[in-house]
């Protein structure tokens, strides 16, 4: 007997107060200073350049503390267990749903807190979503420190983890920490980043092909075409989106760029968009106040793109593709 669909999510707004009391109960992760199994993940990058992390990467330990609370949402801090460290995040959900909702990781830019871009979480909550914002190593709450890209290098040719390579881990590990919750709809869960977050959020989402869709804000690859060091260019590879995003399709895949954007030429995101295969969308906006990033000018567009990649209900259109 075929189940009504409106039976199924009428008690959702119950289980995410339900979960609520489970996640600050049931606390799971005890820090320690000794190693722990998920210092011991196993990676490498392959002949093509392409980083592998295992797609099994077993249960999510976590924590929930009480953060803030507006009239319509509920804002907890979460930590959660990565390799080599804990990841601070917020999580944002709506106080009540009629169904079960899409979940969007989101990656901030470099040296930008998830405090920072808790106003914008706050704008994808309320379209009705569960959205998980997180300090990325070295930032704000989360340990670590962001080397230049040559000591990461000098990392990778010792056969040392990159410390690039962790923080993709790390969002496939919020990834995973959004399909365990009980509120959140599986099959809808995409990844969002912002300008070094966008490019972290390509390759993640290339890794794990369970990834709805990408949604990439004022960011672009480096467009690397190869030296004559074999070592360096397959480290250059493996953290360049651009040799990954064609990995996206079939999934759907957004990129937002402001014409004005300062750091980030519009060229560049163009170039890197033009690699990426169907379906695709690009959104631009022409915003002589805003110099890098989200800008309030984006919102139509990134409802627009929310809708386009996880279903969630646009108010306005807007998109401007790209010929």
């Amino acid at each position: 007997m075929k189940i009504k669909r409106e039976y199924i999510y009428g008690g959702v707004a119950i289980i995410i107060i339900i979960f609520a009391v489970f996640y600050v109960k049931y606390s799971l992760i005890k820090p320690k200073k000794d190693e722990t199994k998920e210092d011991k993940i196993s990676w490498y990058v392959d002949k093509d350049g392409y980083l592998v992390y295992p797609l099994n990467r077993g249960d999510i330990l976590f924590n929930r503390q009480t953060y803030d609370e507006t009239k319509n949402l509920t804002i907890s801090k979460v930590i959660f267990q990565s390799t080599k460290g804990n990841i601070y995040g917020l999580l944002v959900l709506p106080k009540s749903a009629s169904e079960l909702l899409p979940g969007i990781v989101l990656l901030p830019g470099a040296g930008v807190s998830k405090e920072s871009k808790l106003e914008l979480a706050k704008k994808i909550a309320e379209l009705d979503a569960a959205v998980l914002v997180i300090d990325q190593r070295g930032i704000g709450e989360t340990d670590g420190i962001l080397p230049t890209l040559d000591e990461d290098y000098q990392s990778f040719a010792s056969g040392k983890e990159p410390m690039q390579h962790i923080m993709i881990y790390d969002a496939l590990r919020a990834y995973d920490l959004l399909y365990s919750a009980p509120f959140v709809d599986p099959d809808r869960i995409m990844i969002a980043g912002e300008s070094f977050g966008g490019r972290i959020a390509v390759i993640a989402a290339a890794i794990d092909r369970n990834i709805k869709g990408v949604l990439v804000i004022s960011s672009a690859g480096f467009d690397f075409e190869g030296g004559p060091d074999a070592n360096k260019n397959a480290f250059l590879k493996s953290i360049d989106a651009d040799h990954y995003i064609s990995l996206i399709s079939p999934r759907k895949l957004v990129m937002m760029h402001n014409k004005n954007e300062n750091i980030i030429p519009l060229d560049s995101a163009v170039n890197t968009y033009l690699k990426a295969q169907e379906p695709k969308e690009f959104v631009l906006v022409n915003d002589s106040t805003c110099n890098h990033g989200y800008c309030d000018s984006m919102y139509n567009g990134l409802v627009e793109s929310l809708d386009y990649l996880v279903g969630i209900k646009s108010r306005t259109l807007f998109s401007v593709p790209v010929k």
